[in-house]
């Protein structure tokens, strides 16, 4: 089984250095206009399966919602669909804020 790592916040901000780092927020649209993090990338994890094709398999992805229920799951289809460089926050949006 695929698995992959989960960040805390302090590295997250580590990892977001990197150029080919993409912050993954797998709220709903309406969540991710009332707060985002700056230069995240917001696909709902309800359209991430068929959305995936939008990404890059050669870039890192970290995965974040709103406590880091979803975006656990967001992950693990990540990894399904083939993505090998994937992070979990283990942090969501309420602690960004």
């Amino acid at each position: 089984m695929k698995k992959y790592q989960t960040l805390n916040q302090i590295e997250v901000k580590e990892l977001l250095v990197q150029k080919n780092t993409v912050l993954l927020d797998v709220r709903t649209e309406d969540e991710y206009w009332e707060v985002s993090v700056k230069d995240s990338l917001n696909i709902p994890l309800h359209e991430l399966e068929e959305r995936v094709v939008e990404l890059d398999k050669n870039k890192t992805y970290i995965t974040f919602c709103r406590s880091g229920i979803r975006s656990k799951t967001a992950a693990l289809i990540l990894l399904e669909e083939g993505f090998t460089k994937v992070f979990n926050s283990q942090e969501g949006i309420l602690t960004w804020k």
